[in-house]
């Protein structure tokens, strides 16, 4: 029999397991702690911490399959948030497979938002499970500042059990996790966020002309379907690559009972044709 002491140890570690695979929400405040805003007040406001957490599992699917390029673009513009509130690299698993037969990230495209391709590191994984072990073993390995995969929503490769551990791995080192499901719903997911992305036309915005590519700032209805201790909604909101920050375009949307039609992008591309 253990010595009392022992005993105690092995319950405090049985009990601490316990919690941290129970549910999604276990270890929500293990990591740095660190939240970065999305320099929207309106949207700040309803994501615990006053922005998204670093250390955390984060899920951006499209409205439709024509609001794919935008979904790139608004996830790049996240990341370049990321890597403007702490130094590192961006590695992005790129899918070529359904639904992301769009062809190939577009440096340029993305230098526009403030992603700069230099300190981007692409990774063409095989299959869902190389996909999905490449980027746990890059959060698990602290050296980026944030770590995207691109996983169709329906791979049976896609279930809790992958995305706690990624929940867990961006716990460990704080860095946050983003998941390009693709379009039409989300994936069976611990995701602490889940967004989902509509292209709106563009907007000409004093101090957005100057950054080449760029038609004018480019806008996304951004709706929050999930945050865990938050409040959904959904806002239009518009990109400024100058101050690599997000602007309310207009007045807070409601949450719609049926999927809205996509509107007519503006948006530029973020990829090439294949």
């Amino acid at each position: 029999m253990l010595p009392l002491s022992q005993q105690d140890a092995k319950a405090a570690l049985v009990a601490d397991l316990r919690a941290r695979i129970a549910g999604p929400s276990a270890g929500l405040d293990a990591g740095d702690g660190r939240f970065v805003p999305l320099g929207v007040g309106t949207i700040d406001a309803v994501l615990p911490g006053g922005g998204l957490k670093a250390g955390a599992l984060h899920e951006i699917g499209a409205e439709d399959y024509r609001d794919m390029g935008a979904a790139t673009g608004f996830l790049a513009a996240l990341a370049a948030r990321f890597i403007e509130n702490g130094p590192g690299l961006v590695l992005w698993c790129q899918s070529a497979q359904p639904p992301f037969d769009i062809g190939a990230l577009y440096g340029p495209g993305l230098a526009a938002f403030g992603l700069d391709p230099a300190r981007l590191v692409l990774v063409l994984p095989g299959s869902v499970t190389d996909c999905l072990w490449a980027m746990e073993e890059a959060l698990r390995s602290g050296a980026f500042a944030a770590v995207i995969g691109e996983v169709d929503r329906r791979a049976a490769a896609l279930d809790l059990t992958a995305t706690r551990r990624l929940q867990l791995a961006a716990e460990e080192k704080g860095t946050p996790a983003f998941l390009f499901t693709g379009h039409g719903g989300g994936a069976a997911s611990v995701a602490v966020t889940r967004w989902r992305i509509a292209a709106l036309p563009g907007l000409i915005v004093p101090g957005t002309e100057k950054f080449d590519g760029l038609a004018g700032a480019p806008c996304w209805r951004a709706a929050l379907t999930r945050v865990r201790g938050g409040v959904p909604g959904a806002w239009n909101v518009a990109w400024h690559a100058g101050d690599k920050g997000f602007m309310l375009v207009d007045a807070v949307v409601p949450m719609p009972e049926e999927p809205p039609v996509p509107a007519e992008t503006r948006v530029m591309a973020f990829r090439q044709s294949a």
